[in-house]
């Protein structure tokens, strides 16, 4: 129950945000909305741990703008790339994660996508290995640095 709650004011907090209508049928029909598929969701099963990382969405603020500084940078590599294609060098690493959770695991191959330059490929929950496709050698490089690992690891918590 407690799941199906904190998923329901997840979305209609979005549903708020994203609507900029707020009229009382309208109000009334997007919390519904947000109820039922929050219902559909805890129906289908996956309001589990892994589908709704509450210790990860909670901790997710503290990383927001260091994320946001990386994506700039990256940005500007790209750009660089884009502007003289020679400098080009795209090469595939395997980065070893130390994250405990799946759910940690998949935030880090997310986030290494996110960054312009890099895309997961494949992720490898056994060995804790994400496959990464790099655009040059720095981007690549980039990845195998701890600092993004580190910090989704303090994502997950101490108590992992």
């Amino acid at each position: 129950m407690r799941q199906i709650a904190i998923s329901t004011a997840l979305l209609y907090a979005i549903w708020l945000l994203l609507s900029g209508h707020y009229t009382g049928l309208l109000l009334t029909l997007g919390f519904l909305s947000a109820l039922g598929a929050s219902l559909i969701a805890a129906r289908m099963g996956v309001l589990d741990e892994e589908g709704l990382p509450m210790q990860i969405l909670v901790r997710l603020p503290k990383v927001t703008l260091w994320l946001i500084w990386e994506i700039l940078k990256s940005n500007y590599g790209v750009v660089k790339v884009i502007l003289n294609p020679k400098l080009a060098q795209p090469q595939m690493v395997s980065v070893k994660a130390s994250q405990k959770t799946v759910a940690g695991l998949v935030t880090h191959a997310n986030f290494i996508t996110l960054t312009p330059g890099t895309v997961s490929v494949d992720v490898d929950e056994d060995k804790n290995i994400i496959l990464v496709h790099g655009l040059t050698d720095e981007f690549a490089a980039a990845c195998l640095e701890p600092e993004m690992d580190e910090r989704v690891s303090g994502l997950e918590g101490p108590s992992q």
